[in-house]
């Protein structure tokens, strides 16, 4: 019931919300149903602590990598749904913008993505990453406008294209797992893979064949550049929850699939095939996203662009290799969760009071919209990587790692788009902040939007001033699960 509870309750919560037409109603239920499942995953997480490994059947599995990465969907589903609580009262009416239905979508969403992480049956793993993109699509289109509408329509279909791909690489991998002796009922169990390592080199070509099907399908959900072209759109146009979603849930969601693969390539083929593919896509996204950065004039597609950046960062960590380039990798994994769902945040607020999201059109934060200006410098200064923030504790790994490695061309990289990024965020950070304040409605930051907020930046903080031990040995063991001998 450890790893059955954390699936039911979603699906619970996901129909009783569905029951109260009533605003308040539905957002109470959804409260409560969301605490209820936080504490579940909690357990969870603690059990595996414990216990190393807990399994049901040949389908679920949880291990230390899964509790790593479910304590950064616990914490940003948590303040996800805080934020939302106040941040529903000015959504407009429609066929489906309602606090029920944005709850109902929202807890079905986390189910999808919950499942991806708990399945041991890499097939089943597709199918759960699928199911993330058809209850997200229909968030990202739930304001119902044009615009939303068709941005939610490329998300699924550029989405579903590229898990088609990861669909082709899954069966590549399963018929090498046949052809090399493993019995076809467990040929795309992870555990059993993993063991038959030796045994897959007699197929290595299926094998890399899979695993460039893999890298370009869950690569497009990740956002790596070339196939990012979703994610902007997306952002743009979504709830400002959901974005902190998309960006601070679903994309590490993605990564940790595409980690899972990476784990078996490396143990059939060594770390040169797929360590190189990621440091590929790792490199072009980059050092892309950051020269796009330069010319957007939208706040949420700047903060998008900042997404693939950063997801090219952990990519190009994990295909640097070795316990210290991997450990930053993670560790960026939790650090760009909370910083990017606190600007989505800050974001909502200033679409909230200025009525848009153009760039040139939002002048006088500092002096109209104080709180909101606070949170948003602390996130900026902390998605750019500066002390004390927790960024810069893991990008500073990564790059220790290439240093080391002798990956100069890497260590160029990584540095070239770092500083074009900087100069990016901070140009517009300073140009919102500074001149003339212009007219904007009369709208009070919340307690919870406060709430939210303040514990995204605390925790950047706090784990840039400090790492605990607990997370430390937490990350530890999360990277012998993938270097499993």
């Amino acid at each position: 019931m450890v790893l059955l509870l954390p699936l039911i309750v979603p699906l619970m919560v996901a129909a009783m919300v569905l029951l109260f037409r009533d605003a308040r109603r539905a957002t109470a239920v959804a409260l409560a149903g969301g605490c209820v499942e936080v504490a579940l995953l909690a357990n969870l997480v603690f059990q595996v602590y414990q216990r190393s490994t807990i399994a049901v059947g040949q389908y679920l599995r949880a291990d230390a990598l899964t509790s790593f990465f479910l304590v950064g969907l616990g914490f940003v589903f948590l303040v996800t749904l805080l934020y939302s609580v106040t941040y529903l009262r000015h959504v407009p009416p429609g066929r489906f913008s309602s606090p029920r239905w944005f709850y109902c979508l929202m807890f079905l969403f986390v189910f999808a993505m919950l499942a991806a992480y708990l399945a041991q049956n890499l097939g089943l793993l597709w199918i759960m990453m699928e199911a993330t993109t058809l209850a997200s699509a229909l968030l990202v289109g739930f304001y119902n406008t044009d615009g939303a509408v068709e941005a939610g329509w490329k998300y699924l279909v550029v989405c579903t294209v590229g898990i088609a791909f990861a669909l082709f690489g899954t069966i590549a991998l399963y018929l090498a797992a046949v052809r090399s002796g493993v019995p076809s009922e467990a040929a795309l169990d992870w555990t059993v893979l993993m063991n038959a390592g030796p045994a897959l080199g007699r197929v290595s070509s299926l094998v890399k064949l899979g695993f460039v099907f893999v890298a370009v399908g869950y690569g497009t959900k990740v956002g790596f550049v070339p196939m990012h072209s979703w994610l902007p759109d997306a952002h743009a146009e979504a709830p400002s929850p959901i974005s902190a979603m998309l960006s601070a849930a679903l994309l590490n969601c993605a990564m940790y699939a595409l980690l899972r693969y990476d784990a078996i390539s490396v143990r059939v083929l060594g770390p040169g095939f797929s360590h190189t593919m990621l440091l590929i896509f790792g490199g072009l996204s980059l050092v892309g996203a950051s020269l796009l950065m330069i010319v957007q004039r939208d706040l949420k597609r700047l903060l998008a662009y900042s997404s693939v950046e950063h997801m090219g960062m952990i990519a190009v960590g994990i295909g640097i290799g070795g316990p210290l380039g991997l450990y930053g990798a993670l560790l960026h994994t939790l650090n760009h969760s909370a910083a990017k769902a606190l600007l989505f945040f800050a974001a909502g607020r200033v679409r909230e009071s200025y009525g848009t999201l153009e760039l040139d059109r939002i002048n006088g934060m500092a002096r109209t919209l104080r709180w909101t200006s606070a949170f948003l410098v602390v996130g900026v200064l902390a998605i750019v990587g500066l002390p004390p923030f927790s960024l810069f504790v893991s990008e500073f790994a990564i790059l220790t790692a290439a240093f080391h490695q002798e990956q100069h061309l890497i260590v160029v990289s990584v540095l070239l788009a770092l500083v074009i990024g900087f100069g990016a965020l901070i140009y517009q950070l300073q140009r919102m902040l500074a001149g003339e304040p212009a007219e904007v409605h009369k709208s009070r930051i919340s307690v919870p939007e406060i709430a939210a907020m303040a514990a995204c930046a605390a925790l950047v903080l706090i784990l840039g001033l400090h790492l605990p031990g607990a997370l430390v040995h937490m990350i530890q063991r999360a990277m012998d699960v993938v270097n499993w001998r």
